[in-house]
């Protein structure tokens, strides 16, 4: 696909650079025909000053290169979706668009032109593909959704097109901001700083789009904020009626904790509805973006007033923050190393972005899973196969992923040979399986792969946990063996907090349990200080758990 890519290039390349020397007359276009007239950089207001001078055919290739696109995506998510019975509306409507423009240009023989333009049909045609995105889901399997609370399918089954049309958008953005941000630099050239270029007609709504578009992120985002307020306070809520009296020391940590639990709700929770709104209202935006790019009217004219103006000033910004768009990634890249957060948020689109291996695109960045996976798996499997007189030989082998490394130990345990697979311990925290990567990627992670990955950590008849505890509910997850998870032996300690010398509180001690006891669903163990997964148990209380058996400890 990449090489594809590379020849498809060239191509356009090529015929580009032909066109521009094709001779004058009526072999050819004369390129003295497409400059403005004389004086246009003192007084632009000069009729045909700011007219359309692209070369010919060129506002048509990329308005129907959009609307392709646009139509390509539709595709993508309909089949995903719905099968083939999906990408059956695409299709219809991608036939009637093309013989609507032929019928429209006179390109049909012993048929009159159509009294009206195509772009007055593209909207009722792109309406009729959408139609594959709503029909009912084909299930695979009998494993019925969800498995439990936040991990149904995201988006309804549409992740592939959602996933793609992002980058799709992002791929114009960067194009059309690169052509603004020319544009602006030769406008800035003249000296009276008056300019004598214009952006072909299409590109003129990229900056309107643009500007609708962050709109539209701005309410987002309100949400988001207003969502997390909201968390943020029914977790103080729920630690102090759970921490009895508490101290200063304690209510600062009690706001510290409350934080975190509200991002980590706020991300797990609502954030894929977040953006699955967003995608919706993208949707619309891009359709009519395809019938505006078709239409041979511009955003707004020279002149604008009322309302007009609104539009105009709209379009204005969005042009220029699409100028300096990539200006912001570049800034956005010196933060990362500079600030913690930002290094972590990018982290972990860095990291979902670049984990599945890709080829077509000539300028995506390597995925790291092609070399991490590989190297691990011939690690783990060159240990596995020691013999038994060797003295590095182990009798088993402990994975341990957090987070993405989740996602990676597992693609290396589904392929492991059988005969290895019960000699891995899989101890997971921070386990994205059910809740991302099984919503997004179900084909992959889903539900029916869960039993999957079970099997191939246990032998029968003996069962385990496994996916109860892949599906993100405790914090710290073992799995892979036939017994659960034991904590270190110990006394339960007294008081959460212990005053110090110098009256300065001390932090909260964690809480032990007695040796072969387990810790019930839903419960941490400690004070304020314990991590997010479920009501935390007052300092100083008796655990009540039921009796175990003795088993390997984790320390």
């Amino acid at each position: 696909m990449g090489i594809a890519v590379i020849a498809l290039t060239g191509v356009g390349l090529t015929g580009t650079v032909l066109l521009l020397m094709l001779p004058d007359g009526s072999a050819g276009t004369s390129l003295g025909a497409l400059r403005p007239p004389a004086g246009c950089g003192d007084h632009p207001s000069v009729p045909g000053c700011l007219e359309d001078r692209s070369l010919p055919g060129f506002d048509r290739a990329v308005a129907w290169l959009v609307t392709g696109q646009l139509l390509l995506l539709v595709a993508i998510g309909a089949t995903a979706r719905s099968g083939r019975r999906g990408g059956a509306a695409p299709a219809a409507a991608t036939v009637l668009i093309a013989v609507g423009a032929a019928w429209c240009y006179g390109w049909l023989p012993a048929v009159p032109p159509a009294p009206l333009d195509v772009w007055q049909l593209a909207l009722a045609l792109l309406a009729i593909a959408a139609i594959g995105l709503l029909l009912p889901r084909t299930r695979p399997t009998a494993v019925k959704q969800p498995l439990g609370p936040y991990t149904d399918l995201a988006w309804r089954g549409r992740a592939p097109a959602v996933i793609a049309g992002f980058g799709w958008l992002l791929c114009l953005a960067y194009c059309t901001g690169l052509l603004y941000w020319v544009t602006d630099r030769l406008n800035s050239a003249t000296p009276n700083g008056r300019s004598v270029v214009a952006q072909p007609l299409p590109v003129t709504w990229a900056g309107l789009c643009f500007g609708v578009a962050l709109l539209i992120l701005a309410l987002v985002a309100v949400r988001g904020v207003v969502l997390f307020r909201r968390l943020r306070q029914e977790e103080y809520a729920r630690l102090k009626a759970h921490g009895g009296p508490l101290s200063a020391h304690d209510l600062r940590r009690g706001r510290d904790v409350s934080t975190h639990r509200a991002i980590h709700r706020l991300v797990g929770e609502h954030a894929l509805r977040l953006i699955g709104w967003y995608a919706g209202a993208m949707a619309v935006l891009a359709a009519l973006s395809c019938v505006a790019v078709l239409s041979p009217l511009r955003p707004h004219s020279m002149s604008a007033t009322g309302g007009a103006a609104v539009i105009k000033v709209v379009a204005d910004v969005g042009g220029a923050l699409l100028g300096w768009l990539p200006v912001a990634v570049a800034a956005v890249g010196l933060l990362v190393y500079r600030n913690d957060t930002v290094r972590r948020s990018v982290g972990v689109i860095w990291d979902v972005g670049t984990f599945w291996p890709r080829a077509a695109h000539p300028l995506a960045p390597p995925s790291y899973a092609e070399r991490a996976v590989p190297e691990l798996l011939t690690r783990t499997a060159g240990l596995l196969a020691l013999t038994e007189h060797d003295p590095r030989r182990m009798d088993g082998i402990i994975l341990s992923g957090h987070s993405q490394g989740t996602v990676i130990c597992t693609a290396v345990i589904l392929q492991l040979p059988n005969r290895w697979r019960h000699r891995i311990w899989y101890f997971s925290y921070g386990c994205q399986l059910t809740r991302l990567y099984g919503r997004i990627f179900p084909a992959y992670f889903g539900p029916d792969r869960l039993p999957v990955l079970t099997r191939a950590l246990t032998r029968p008849p003996r069962r385990n946990r496994l996916d109860e505890l892949l599906a993100g509910h405790r914090p710290a997850r073992l799995a892979g063996h036939r017994r659960g998870t034991r904590y270190r032996r110990g006394r339960p300690r007294g008081a959460a907090s212990q005053r110090r010398g110098g009256g300065r509180p001390a932090d909260p001690q964690p809480q032990r349990l007695p040796a072969g006891r387990r810790v019930p669903e839903g419960t941490v163990p400690g004070g304020l200080d314990a991590p997010a997964g479920g009501p935390v148990t007052p300092a100083g209380a008796r655990l009540d758990v039921p009796p175990g058996r003795r088993g390997r400890r984790c320390r």
